[in-house]
């Protein structure tokens, strides 16, 4: 059997391994990651032993190291959990298909073959990494799109006419949206899940202030600063708090009443506007 497919079938075994210590290891999210990351070094050192690979120590490492500089690509701006929403099977092709890459490129680089095929490694898993860290904030939303239709719900945003989407953060299970205007304004909708009622929810924020709550609609509450209204909104499972600065009350209590559900591609489209 050719050494790169040998070396691609090390990295698949390898990256099965890290599936199951992403589900059964630690608690701690940033353990986890590291026991991920590099108790899996010594298998792979030992399985391209076994596969009878030259320079197989040379072989692991740079695999290895391949697949460090994937993993930390992607956790750079999508959180370690929001991967880990995709569920066993799904993480499991997707590590799989990272130690395959991981490991080829490694045997592409280290062992004697022929320069096509060296090249041809090398490229496709440079290909692979670079679409992963290139969309590593759609990897994460689709993740959360994931999640949420496992428990039977779905991202919903208030109907905000002349707005435009500019920036999406994602605190897995939760996302923070921020909204703005042509003149600037803007407005700042944070979608969490399994949170409070909204009468709680504006009860905790403003019991650190004297302001007071008021009930605008069923399962809609509004907290009023002075320098802009704040409203606390449910949709099933979901909480919206929806910060309007210099928008009128008026106009946010209309949004509020007007909740529409929205995908992984309108969430995704400010990665995509980005200069």
């Amino acid at each position: 059997m050719n050494a790169l497919i040998r070396a691609a079938l090390v990295g698949a075994v390898v990256g099965l391994a890290q599936a199951v210590i992403a589900f059964h290891g630690p608690d701690d999210a940033a353990g986890n990651l590291l026991l991920m990351l590099f108790a899996t070094l010594p298998a792979g050192m030992l399985l391209s032993w076994y596969a009878m690979l030259r320079n197989w120590w040379l072989v692991a490492l740079l695999g290895q190291f391949a697949l460090v500089a994937l993993y930390v690509g992607l956790t750079m701006t999508a959180p370690f959990s929001a991967l880990l929403a995709f569920g066993a099977w799904r993480v499991g092709l997707i590590t799989m298909a990272g130690g395959a890459c991981g490991y080829a490129l490694g045997a592409g680089i280290a062992l004697p073959v022929a320069t096509p095929l060296r090249l041809s490694a090398v490229g496709v898993a440079a290909s692979v990494f670079l679409a992963a860290w290139s969309n590593h904030d759609v990897t994460a939303l689709a993740a959360q799109e994931q999640a949420m239709a496992a428990r039977h719900a779905t991202n919903v945003v208030p109907d905000l006419p002349g707005f435009r989407l500019t920036e999406v953060e994602i605190h897995h299970p939760d996302l923070s949206l921020t909204y703005e205007r042509a003149d600037a304004v803007t407005v700042v909708v944070d979608l969490r899940t399994e949170s409070p009622p909204p009468e709680h929810a504006c009860e905790q924020e403003s019991s650190t202030s004297d302001l007071i709550c008021t009930k605008a609609a069923p399962n809609l509450w509004v907290l009023r600063y002075p320098r802009g209204t704040v409203l606390f909104a449910a949709h099933r499972n979901t909480l919206l708090r929806i910060a309007g600065g210099d928008v009128p009350e008026k106009q946010l209590l209309a949004a509020a009443r007007a909740l529409r559900p929205v995908g992984l591609w309108e969430l995704a489209a400010p990665a995509y506007e980005r200069p």
